[in-house]
């Protein structure tokens, strides 16, 4: 071969090198790391290979009602709260393959939220999109997603695509400190993010008779992760982390989530029916006063539609009870004293730590 040929072939790899390395830092430094989907998706990839028992699927009611580490500390459930906000089932299907690619969970929990609340034409359907992909890593899996999000909008390509976009102009707010993000190690963070503020909050009971079916797009993509869990041997466990139900979420729209969550039960019954085990629907509404949740009293709720850490306890220690019983330890083994799993043991610190700081008590 031709020197200069050789050469100039040299020059352009190293170009295309320092190009991608360049990009890479920008990326890594410039974007927001919020906890409300980015920071969840990020630390996935720091978890220990096929340590995660429990996936915890849904919107940000997740990362505010489930708390990994009473999970841990109470029950030696090793659970990962996988949400982001406003999390269409859509993106919790993506979201489940892009787990499985590094994880085995035994069961998949999913909040069922954002499906019961918001149709597929509501005002803000693209508010949190930044928070569902930034953290999420580039593969073909993402790019079906973000088709399934974008709804054909040449728009929202243009902004998210490829991610650097949605954030380059970030950099005039940069700081010397988000170098750190280059070197950030997630391992410890289980997604959980408790919040320390006090909302007295009206309860409603639920209307059981009426019935109103979601989206076509959420029926289709309930019944992939479904198909998926069961081709997989994941057991579905669907659930409602308490809310204050059928509040106003957009302006000027009447919240019938209650008549979807009656749709959701005949819709696992027929499963059950069909002879389909492997999906369970826990329409917490239905038993609201066995979590003793303070709505009125401000105790237990961040605002209308999240707990906060007092809350998150109580609906926690429920939810870790009800998985042992319903699947027991040979699907949810107790890695407490594993040395493999100090990272639980760890985000209980944290935790601790974070709540002691807010003059909260452990619970």
């Amino acid at each position: 071969m031709d020197k200069r040929i050789g050469k100039k072939i040299l020059a352009c790899v190293l170009s295309l090198f320092i190009l991608g390395g360049t990009l890479y830092v920008a990326d890594s430094v410039l974007k927001e790391t919020s906890e409300h989907g980015v920071k969840q998706s990020l630390a996935l990839y720091h978890q220990p290979k096929g340590s995660i028992d429990v996936l915890v699927l849904g919107s940000s009611h997740v990362h505010y009602g489930v708390n990994t580490a009473k999970l841990w500390e109470d029950h030696g459930i090793a659970a990962y709260d996988y949400s982001s906000a406003e999390q269409s089932l859509w993106v919790s299907y993506h979201y489940l393959i892009e787990a499985c690619k590094t994880q085995k969970p035994s069961v998949v929990v999913l909040d069922f939220f954002s499906p019961a609340a918001f149709d597929d034409t509501h005002k803000y359907k693209y508010t949190y999109l930044s928070d569902t992909l930034y953290g999420f890593k580039f593969s073909i899996n993402k790019l079906q997603m973000m088709h399934a999000c974008f709804d054909g909008d040449l728009s929202l390509w243009n902004q998210y695509f490829p991610g650097f976009i949605g954030y380059h102009d970030m950099y005039v707010d940069a700081e010397l400190e988000d170098l750190y993000k280059l070197f950030a190690d997630y391992e410890d963070f289980k997604g959980f993010t408790p919040y320390f503020k006090m909302d007295s909050v009206p309860m409603y009971l639920p209307n059981t008779e009426d019935i109103m079916a979601p989206s076509d797009k959420s029926i289709e993509y309930l019944d992939k992760i479904v198909e998926y869990t069961r081709k997989n041997d994941i057991k579905l466990y669907i659930t409602i982390v308490p809310y204050c139900l059928n509040e106003g979420q957009v302006e000027g729209v009447v919240q019938h989530e209650d008549q979807r969550y009656n749709w959701l039960e005949q819709y696992v019954n027929k499963l059950k029916d069909g002879g389909d085990e492997h999906v369970y629907f826990d329409y917490t509404f239905k038993h609201i006063e066995s979590f003793d949740l303070r709505f009125g009293e401000g105790t237990d709720m961040y605002d209308h539609s999240h707990l906060n850490y007092y809350g998150s306890c109580k609906f926690t220690d429920y939810l870790g009870k009800d998985l042992l019983e319903r699947y027991g330890r040979e699907l949810i083994p107790d890695h407490r004293g594993d040395p493999n799993y100090l990272s639980w043991d760890r985000n209980v610190q944290i935790i601790r730590q974070d709540v002691a700081d807010h003059g909260f008590e452990w619970r």
